[in-house]
């Protein structure tokens, strides 16, 4: 199917840019939310491969910096949108705040799909080094895009798939986010708390990681299996950080696997 045209949902005084697709009726929902550079046309193969059987949601946040609260807009988009129940899907920091949102949101879940994600930043500063939440807070925005930025630049062209997604992100990052956007993503998750224990049962929940993933280390990986001890595990081999469009219909597999009738 095509790809949708993205709209603006206003939710109070905040506004989400959605991508959506009505899938068949009485069929599952989903709602995606990526990751520090993601804008909702980045899980764009996802939704046209399912789109048509699921009705998908896939979401540019608002300029937040605070997961709470993003969480808890993300249940204002949802209620406007007529959106009772859903399963969710997140990468990165938005496999992060899919969880803050199944905290603060239990009834509103249905699935959880966790993919190259982590729950505890403070973990992810030890292993990685990442700077003080001082330190990140105090940086201009524009530091902030650069460092994501010029990260993106800095990989190895390997293949024509990674060097159109390098085109994609930098384009993303430069063009369809703002530097205080950008500082927004950086600081919702690295000033957070620690997801706190989820009421939602570990078998409705789906972790999706890449050995490969050069952003995430694998004790981070490791840490989320952990905290889902019984929660479905699906460890690609290739993939990296963005295997919603370097394995994608890989990826799409997962996602159908984990939207089955249980």
């Amino acid at each position: 199917m095509k790809l949708p045209q993205e709209r603006a949902v206003k939710v109070g005084r905040l506004t989400w840019r959605v991508i959506e697709t009505r899938g068949q009726k009485n069929g599952p929902v989903l709602v995606m939310l990526p990751g520090t550079l993601g804008t909702a046309s980045i899980f764009a193969d996802a939704i046209k491969a399912l789109g048509a059987r699921v009705r998908m949601v896939s979401v540019t946040y608002p300029m937040i910096d605070d997961i709470t609260r993003l969480a808890d807009s993300l249940a204002g988009l949802m209620d406007k949108l007529g959106i009772t129940r859903a399963s969710i899907v997140g990468s990165s920091l938005g496999g992060f705040l899919a969880q803050h949102f199944a905290a603060r949101h239990a009834d509103r879940v249905d699935r959880l799909i966790l993919g190259n994600t982590l729950w505890d930043p403070a973990l992810t500063r030890q292993v990685v080094g990442r700077l003080p939440v001082d330190a990140l807070r105090a940086h201009p925005p524009r530091m902030h895009r650069d460092m994501v930025v010029n990260s993106v630049r800095s990989w190895p062209e390997t293949d024509p798939l990674t060097a159109s997604l390098k085109t994609l992100l930098i384009d993303s990052g430069t063009r369809l986010l703002s530097a205080r956007a950008m500082k927004a993503r950086v600081l919702a998750v690295q000033a957070a708390p620690a997801v706190p224990p989820l009421t939602l049962a570990h078998e409705r929940i789906t972790i999706i990681d890449c050995m490969d993933d050069p952003l995430l280390p694998r004790a981070v990986q490791d840490s989320v299996v952990k905290r889902y001890p019984r929660a479905r595990h699906v460890r690609l081999s290739g993939g990296g950080h963005y295997p919603y469009v370097m394995r994608a219909e890989e990826y799409n597999a997962v996602l159908e696997q984990a939207l089955a009738p249980a």
